[in-house]
């Protein structure tokens, strides 16, 4: 086999090498230069993030003109190791080359997410400070390439004389043969042979080789790299992010395989994993909907959303069903059935953006949210409280809901009073009676509450929203009757006065058996969390 050396070859193109990374340096400083003066632009007023895009500063094309200018550079330090001749402007020339990737990988990072929140005055001050430092680093880079290419003879550092000097000899572009043959003992004798060589050959020749690995490792994470910012990026719980021009916010992830009474509804060898995240369409379009086809829930394999089980879990929030979406956040919760051994702590939420623009072209991104789920299997301590405890259910998966009574009456009728005016204008004090309705045998009287009640406003939760609602959906009353203690769900239709004036309190109906009792307490059963509300 003959091969030829490549010497001659870089040495007759060298100066058009260095014009090809003088322009490619001159496009990212243009680059880093309007980064910069938007990062200028922010610190002083940062709504100009409004309408910021970030590829028109930072995209594929900026890491592959940096890599092409550190290969180029590394092949010109070759030749100039070759030849004897002086490698210190490009050993500087490839160390500003992997700053500039650096501060690219930094700043895509700090900057991919800006229009979801403000930037620390602090961070941006920062970041803008080194993008400038960086820049004149550049430019130095830049006139020292550009000196290189068209030749100036500048006699304090003789790069024409340098140049004349890289003489191209016939060594340079001779052949030579390479033979191979089979022997297995000559095999064997050369490759001890070979092995003694190389370590003498590496020892002479250590700078060439130590570029060459340091090229293969440059292009190795130049990959990682690329994969990483433009193909993947990965979040965790309660951070916004945008994908497939929609925008994200996963609060919490809990896994289960019962309903909220406590009931089984998996067998033993599934469990359900509820993602509860909040979203939202910035552009606001009416019909906007997520495609929940291109979310997965990513263990040892991929699963996709089920609505089997929706039914089960509309304690935690309401389930996403093709809801048009907002352009302000409303939280859902999407439904995933998954095998019992692959529940653990390496799960993430897969987002695949189908609309992202990577390397000239529509192509698709994965946006992966690494979860921490909360075991709802599991019980906690219950929580004790009394009339007049505000109770936060912070913890729970009702979040920073709050609850408290001030007071309560137990009576089967509540007389109200309020003026009845007459079309003569004359007004007379007039009453009305609230009083419950009899169902069926069982006769019911009235608990009258007086309190608060506050939703935890990321929470989206089917029909509640006051505390008739509230009650109805998570509260149970229990009283203890002839040391008996009985049980009974709240279940009352919302009772309000007619024609009196609203007093801003609770009536709900219970059974009449509740009046004689020794003690009365409710109970919020939130599947792994248990409060407890005594009253008497």
């Amino acid at each position: 086999m003959i091969l030829r050396k490549p010497y001659a070859f870089f040495i007759k193109y060298f100066r058009i090498i260095n014009l090809i990374m003088a322009i490619l340096m001159a496009i990212l400083i243009y680059q880093t230069t309007i980064l910069g003066s938007f990062l200028n632009s922010y610190v002083k007023d940062y709504t100009v993030a409004n309408n910021f895009v970030l590829s028109n500063y930072i995209n594929f094309y900026s890491y592959i003109f940096c890599l092409i200018i550190i290969v180029l550079t590394i092949v010109v330090l070759s030749v100039m190791f070759i030849k004897q001749k002086p490698k210190k402007l490009y050993l500087l020339n490839l160390l500003i080359s992997i700053i500039v990737i650096v501060l690219y990988s930094v700043d895509y990072n700090i900057l991919k997410d800006i229009t979801n929140g403000v930037l620390d005055i602090r961070v941006s001050k920062a970041i803008r400070d080194v993008t400038f430092i960086v820049l004149g680093l550049q430019i130095i880079s830049f006139i020292i390439t550009l000196i290189r290419a068209v030749g100036f003879d500048l006699k304090s550092f003789e790069f024409k004389k340098d140049l004349q000097e890289l003489e191209i000899d016939i060594k340079d572009n001779e052949e030579f043969e390479v033979a191979l043959e089979l022997d297995k003992n000559k095999a064997k004798r050369e490759l001890r042979s070979n092995i003694r060589k190389f370590k003498y050959f590496y020892t002479e020749k250590k700078f060439i080789i130590n570029i060459i690995i340091l090229i293969i490792i440059i292009i190795l994470a130049f990959i990682i790299l690329i994969n990483k910012i433009m193909y993947t990026s990965f979040y965790s719980e309660g951070r916004i992010f945008s994908s497939g021009g929609l925008q994200f916010n996963v609060r919490n992830s809990y896994i289960t395989n019962k309903d909220q009474n406590g009931n089984t509804i998996l067998n033993k060898n599934n469990y359900l994993v509820i993602i509860k995240m909040d979203i939202k369409s910035p552009s606001a379009e009416s019909d906007a909907t997520l495609n929940t086809g291109l979310i997965t829930l990513q263990t040892k394999n991929e699963y996709g959303k089920t609505n089997k089980y929706n039914a089960y879990i509309d304690d935690i929030g309401e389930p996403y069903v093709d809801q048009t979406l907002s352009d302000e956040f409303v939280s859902y919760v999407l439904v995933f059935e998954v095998p019992k051994n692959e529940i653990d702590k390496s799960m993430k939420l897969k987002i695949n953006d189908n609309i992202s623009y990577i390397r000239g072209k529509v192509g698709a991104k994965n946006n992966y949210v690494k979860l921490k789920p909360i075991n709802l299997k599991k019980a906690t301590t219950t929580e004790n409280h009394s009339v007049g405890d505000m109770i936060s259910f912070s913890g729970s998966i009702l979040g920073g809901t709050t609850f408290k009574i001030d007071k309560y009456e137990i009576k089967d009728k509540f007389k109200m009073s309020y003026n009845f005016c007459s079309k003569k204008d004359k007004c007379y004090k007039s009453y009305e009676y609230i009083t419950p309705t009899a169902t069926g045998n069982s006769f019911k009287t009235l608990l009258k509450i007086n309190g608060e009640f506050e939703l935890d406003e990321s929470m989206n939760i089917n029909n509640v929203y006051d505390i008739y609602t509230f009650l109805n959906t998570f509260a149970t009353i229990y009283y203890e009757k002839n040391g008996e203690v009985y049980s009974e769900k709240i279940d009352s239709g919302k009772i309000k006065p007619e024609t009196a004036d609203d007093d801003g309190a609770t009536y709900i109906e219970i059974n009449r058996e509740i009046e004689n009792s020794n003690s009365i307490y409710m109970i919020f059963n939130l599947r792994n969390s248990m409060y407890k509300y005594t009253l008497k």
